[in-house]
């Protein structure tokens, strides 16, 4: 059976100050290490989006997939609605279930509400959410993980080009998933 596929970039960063920083300055800065190699097309990836890599759609998350198809409430359970960051390194697999070493946010938890979602075709998704100047700060983040309304981990991205958090900078990131 095939998996739903997905894709991670950083959209923008802006400064501790609110400026906005161009994706060469944050890479320039030791912020945000992209992944080698091409930007893979089809997943409408836009030219000042660094790419971060491709993500595991987990077996959980296909579970959730199915609640939403039959709509089995309370429905707020179970479609996406939270995210989380890490500094884990292990590879993902379909069987995960929470981050390998996930990092405390400055809300005092390890998952905080994504800022939307919006729809690039019809069988696109793009979750997007954004790290404050106060959180994850001094962790190199090489893991993040998307979260459903009562906590289920959806998906799960590793790389070992990772966001070096620092409060100099907040990005946002894109989260793309094809179904």
């Amino acid at each position: 059976m095939k998996r739903p596929a997905g894709y991670v970039t950083v959209s923008g960063i802006v400064d501790a100050e609110g400026k906005a920083v161009s994706p060469q300055r944050a890479i320039d800065y030791g912020w945000i290490k992209p992944t080698p190699g091409r930007t893979p097309a089809g997943w409408g990836i836009e030219n000042h989006e660094i790419p971060l890599g491709k993500n595991l759609f987990l077996d959980q998350g296909r579970q959730l997939m199915a609640f939403c198809f039959g709509f089995r409430s309370p429905i707020e359970d179970y479609v996406c609605r939270k995210f989380g960051v890490g500094t884990g390194t292990t590879a993902a697999a379909v069987t995960d279930v929470a981050l390998e070493s996930a990092v405390t946010l400055d809300n005092a938890l390890t998952t905080k509400a994504i800022d939307g979602v919006d729809f690039l075709s019809p069988f696109v998704v793009r979750v997007s959410y954004t790290l404050s100047v106060n959180d994850a700060n001094g962790s190199l983040l090489t893991e993040r993980g998307l979260f459903s309304g009562n906590g289920t981990m959806l998906a799960r991205h590793v790389t070992s080009a990772g966001v070096s958090k620092t409060s100099d900078f907040s990005p946002v990131f894109s989260w793309r998933l094809r179904f």
